[in-house]
């Protein structure tokens, strides 16, 4: 037993370490993004900025993948070879932003908003991964078995599958969970109350969100095409006859929903509106002093046709699908692998 958890406990370190870190920042690809635009600003490639959203995605999958071939003991030369270089690079690079003079980047997103670390105690975890990385790295070439097999490809296949499958369905259907204080089924308090204001720089968040309706807030960080703009009929037929409120909010001039010049747009802080609405046009629902609803209006095929404030349930059963799903295909993988090994 001893001699098992002395081979094992290297495996199953950095693999739980590359399966939170992956995780939590794949459940926000978005998020993500944001903090690799401000690296590529550090070093002088914001000219890179437009491919931001596609290295978040290769991020997050690539941490998660590295993290369950780990757990599962797949490809171990190889995985053992990655890691070692993935986490050395890290260090270097949490080491440029620790010792940046001017203090460019708070802290390096590791865990994404799930929880923050200060770039010196970044540095400090990485030169500890480095250490274990580096023992593990020593370890698997010593022992015997551990070559390439190409029979593990079908299970190699799967743990990619489940890897891009979380950042892939955050992008396009929002997260299924997020660490901000904006997440669906939060109440609207003091610390995190929405902020608007009209073209004066008057604030009209009371007026807003009064009259006890259910209140739907558009999202608009880029032009609205007509295609996706359809999918706001029926909802803008509620706020006609009375049933919902329904506005428009921007950080910038120039945003407006065409077809619809009879919706109101506001303004809103450009950091807030980034931290509720995870998309470029979205919409946001408000009941109860309750946030019980989002939508990414790019991709999503609903078209709030009922139900008006009482989105909550059917979103939290969402979630809870989402979870389940990739529980449930994790739980096979492993499976599988118990089987092959058998």
């Amino acid at each position: 037993m001893r001699s098992f958890i002395s081979r094992m406990w290297p495996d199953m370190l950095l693999g739980m370490v590359f399966v939170v870190s992956g995780f939590v920042k794949a459940v926000d690809p978005m998020g993500l993004s944001y903090k690799i635009e401000e690296y590529l600003g550090m070093f002088q490639l914001s000219g890179w900025s437009g491919l931001s959203m596609l290295l978040s995605v290769l991020l997050c999958a690539g941490e998660l993948t590295l993290g369950l071939l780990l757990l599962l003991r797949l490809w171990r030369k190889l995985t053992a070879v990655v890691v070692t270089l993935f986490i050395l690079g890290f260090t270097i690079l949490t080491y440029s932003i620790y010792t940046d003079p001017y203090g460019g980047i708070n802290e390096c997103g590791c865990f994404g908003e799930a929880f923050h670390l200060s770039n010196g105690a970044t540095f400090a975890k990485n030169l500890i991964l480095l250490v274990v990385s580096g023992f593990h790295l020593w370890n698997v070439f010593r022992q015997a078995g551990n070559d390439f097999n190409y029979r593990q490809l079908g299970l190699v296949s799967g743990v990619l599958v489940l890897a891009f499958f979380v950042p892939l369905y955050a992008y396009f259907y929002l997260p299924p969970f997020d660490f901000l204080p904006y997440n669906v089924g939060s109440e609207i308090e003091a610390e995190n109350a929405i902020h608007l204001y009209d073209t004066g720089f008057n604030e009209v968040s009371d007026q807003v969100f009064s009259g006890g309706k259910p209140t739907y807030m558009i999202g608009i960080k880029e032009k609205i095409t007509p295609e996706v703009g359809d999918k706001l009929a029926a909802l803008f037929e509620a706020y006609r006859d009375g049933t919902v409120n329904l506005f428009g909010v921007a950080s910038g001039s120039g945003m407006t929903i065409p077809g619809y010049a009879d919706i109101p747009v506001y303004f809103m802080d450009e950091v807030v509106l980034k931290s509720v609405l995870r998309t470029p046009v979205g919409v946001v629902a408000f009941a109860d002093d309750r946030i019980v609803g989002k939508w990414n209006l790019l991709y999503t095929p609903y078209r709030f046709e009922r139900g008006y404030g009482e989105e909550l349930s059917r979103e939290r059963w969402k979630r809870g699908a989402f979870f389940s799903g990739w529980v449930v295909m994790l739980a096979l993988l492993f499976y599988e692998r118990k089987k092959r090994t058998e």
